[in-house]
């Protein structure tokens, strides 16, 4: 079946062209998601969207497509379950640092919370002297501007030390196997 097809089948929503579009594409899509730490539910969902978005922007007429359907098709469910992922990842470490204060928190959710923290910190205080203080800022809601002006760095340094550390905590945490327990309990 020629690109044209396909693109017009997709903006006409036939369904022999959908289900053939599947077909083609879900495995490799699902493949991918699973290799970087989703769920085949994460996949299909990464899939509709990814399919809603090209549709959307084919029938608006907003996109021209350079290279092929599939390449472009596998770009965007690739870009959009790294931003997933991301998203995911800030989460993660939010929870880590979400202080039980509510009172409609259980007792067992609290001790959860607690242990929590007490995985974060005990990763968290292995780290360099001044990458804690680029941390306590970052903690303290600083901009990046006045980070740069109190540490003293470029904002790229900022940035790329912030990244480093961030995902360096989260490798390390999510292998502890007293996060597992904590995954289990909430």
């Amino acid at each position: 079946m020629k690109e044209k097809e396909i693109i017009n089948g997709i903006i006409s929503g036939n369904e022999v062209i959908l289900k053939l579009f599947y077909r083609k594409h879900l495995p490799y899509i699902r493949s991918y998601v699973l290799k970087h730490g989703g769920t085949a539910e994460d996949a299909e969902d990464i899939f509709q969207d990814a399919l809603i978005l090209i549709y959307s922007k084919l029938r608006s007429n907003e996109i021209e497509i350079t290279t092929s359907l599939s390449a472009y098709f596998s770009g965007i469910c690739k870009n959009l379950w790294r931003n997933q992922a991301r998203k995911d990842r800030r989460w993660i470490m939010a929870d880590l640092l979400t202080d039980p204060k509510d009172e409609q928190i259980t007792v067992c959710e609290q001790l959860t919370q607690k242990d929590r923290k007490h995985l974060f910190y005990s990763y968290f205080t292995t780290l360099q002297e001044s990458t804690k203080q680029l941390w306590q800022l970052i903690f303290d809601e600083k901009s990046t501007e006045e980070i740069v002006e109190t540490m003293g760095y470029t904002k790229k340094y900022v940035r790329k030390k912030k990244c480093e550390t961030k995902k360096k905590l989260i490798q390390h945490i999510s292998t502890d196997p007293r996060y597992s327990e904590l995954i289990e309990i909430s």
